[in-house]
């Protein structure tokens, strides 16, 4: 494993065994690349990306922490939470030949705007065949707080119009862009922009990205998903991301969010689980 600071002053971790190739960034703890031996990358970073400290990176998985989304009360506060833009802790906890596995850890005092609680979040990473993503929560407070959260995932595309996802049939969501909600539809098909947290059961989901290759998700601790994609005009208003962009990723999100929030009463903790995997589609 080797660490390289760019000259714009960001720290990125390069974990390298035989099963899997992975890149993490110290700021947001963000993971910006993961490809399996003889595999593509499973993971998308829009080329319009510059890796500025003190700006979230556009792709890759972004942690939206501790709230999901604009703040419900407070309009000082960023969108996303506090996580992708300050700069975590981190340890390395085993390297082996077909796995390596890090620490990662950010604290808050109770200063935050709109987020007035001192807590922990810690993620444990572990790169080897699959691409495991534990993000545990604990309230170092003494009063409860609520809390939403994404592993907010960006997943290439070779063909948009051919992108499917497996697991979400019949499950009910929220469309955040007209306010209306609807069951899940059978055969969902990305033609326009797409932001939706879906309620479901927590089951496996499998997205067909149209290259030859099936990412399967697996997720302990969450019974939300976000699907989003921004589309044509969305595209225009969005940093760091070309116009173009929206034809080659969709956000798939393990999440906590919607009512799959989370209360957390004090000296408790939360986990939230999600392994990403490759298979052949035929």
């Amino acid at each position: 494993m080797t660490e390289t600071t760019l000259d714009t002053g960001l720290v990125h971790l390069t974990i390298e065994n035989r099963a899997a190739r992975a890149v993490l960034y110290t700021q947001g703890a963000h993971l910006t690349s993961y490809q399996p031996q003889g595999q593509p990358d499973q993971l998308w970073v829009s080329d319009a990306e510059t890796y500025q400290a003190g700006r979230a990176i556009r792709g890759g998985i972004p942690i939206c922490w501790p709230w999901f989304g604009d703040h419900e009360s407070n309009a000082d506060a960023p969108a996303h939470g506090l996580a992708r833009t300050r700069v975590w802790e981190w340890e390395l906890l085993a390297e082996t030949e077909q796995r390596t596995d890090l620490r990662l850890w950010l604290d808050t005092d109770g200063t935050d705007p709109g987020f007035p609680h001192q807590a922990r979040a810690e993620l444990l990473v572990s790169v080897g065949d699959s691409l495991i993503l534990a993000l545990t929560t604990q309230n170092l407070s003494k009063q409860p707080f609520q809390l939403s959260q994404a592993l907010h995932s960006y997943f290439p595309i070779t063909d948009l119009s051919k992108a499917a996802i497996g697991g979400l049939d019949g499950q009910f969501y929220h469309n955040k862009l007209t306010g209306q909600s609807a069951t899940w539809p059978t055969s969902f098909r990305v033609d326009q922009e797409v932001d939706c947290i879906v309620l479901d059961r927590g089951a496996p989901l499998r997205l067909n990205r149209g290259d030859g290759h099936i990412t399967q998700i697996k997720r302990q601790g969450s019974r939300s998903v976000v699907v989003w994609n921004p589309w044509v005009d969305k595209s225009k208003t969005l940093s760091n991301f070309n116009d173009h962009d929206y034809q080659h990723m969709l956000c798939l999100e393990a999440a906590n969010a919607a009512e799959d929030a989370r209360l957390l009463k004090a000296g408790h903790s939360h986990t939230l689980i999600c392994e990403i995997s490759s298979e052949p589609s035929h």
